[in-house]
């Protein structure tokens, strides 16, 4: 049986950041420059979720299978800038699923979750991001009512010097 619930400080948190990294391992495969993945620690992770935990504006759902966290959607509201017509907005900063527990509804289920947070919160609009090579993601967005806004697109140079 899924259960979907909000994080609480007491939940498992090296659980929720082992899936986090989870995600930085497997979005590395659509953009091995971004990530240094030998230099992520917890500490790096750990701040957004108990962040989440303590703060009115931003949640972690949880997703458990036999009492063990197999995936979440971390969500937050932000201000926009005076120039924008929508003064809040929704913003889903991370929603994963470990690859052994996908396709059983588990992401539909965090998805809807993030929503209803964000309905009650009276937010209409909310975003997220994914790679443009994330094919299935795409399509799973797709499938649930979520439309592109926009597309970033990334140049390198070849003779200028790194940050590296």
């Amino acid at each position: 049986m899924i259960t979907i619930r909000e994080l609480k400080s007491e939940d498992d948190l090296p659980g929720i950041l082992s899936l986090c990294k989870d995600f930085f391992t497997e979005y590395e495969s659509y953009h091995g420059e971004f990530f240094d993945l030998d230099n992520l620690t917890d500490e790096d992770l750990s701040g957004r979720f108990v962040e989440s935990i303590e703060s009115n504006n931003s949640a972690t759902f949880v997703a458990l299978v036999d009492n063990v966290i197999v995936g979440y959607a971390a969500v937050d509201v932000r201000d926009q800038p005076d120039f924008y017509k929508v003064k809040k907005v929704g913003a889903i900063w991370g929603l994963m699923v470990d690859k052994n527990h996908r396709r059983r509804g588990i992401a539909s289920h965090l998805l809807e979750k993030a929503r209803g947070y964000f309905q009650q919160k009276g937010i209409k609009y909310f975003t997220l991001y994914t790679a443009v090579a994330n094919k299935g993601a795409i399509e799973f967005y797709k499938n649930n009512g979520l439309n592109p806004l926009h597309m970033a697109f990334i140049g390198e140079n070849e003779n200028e010097k790194t940050d590296k």
